[in-house]
């Protein structure tokens, strides 16, 4: 069993429902990375819960790309 990257650029994360609920790294355009679920995400920001419950809102103008690992068969 493997494991694929998938990647979101800011142009395909605004209102994208495909990330509700999913463990991903969001990187800022500061190069800061966040790690933990996504817990809302509207057409202007996305909300996500990290590993100590706190939450934290991004305005997608600021995402460089947020990414997640899918395990594969292969």
């Amino acid at each position: 069993m493997g494991k694929r990257q998938i990647i979101y650029r800011s142009e395909r994360i605004g209102g994208n429902q495909e990330l509700l609920n999913r463990e991903i790294n969001l990187v800022t355009k500061e190069d800061r990375v966040w790690h933990g679920t996504i817990i809302t995400v509207g057409p202007s920001e996305v909300e996500l819960k990290d590993a100590r419950s706190g939450k934290h809102r991004f305005p997608v103008e600021q995402i460089d790309r947020i990414y997640c690992e899918v395990k594969t068969d292969y």
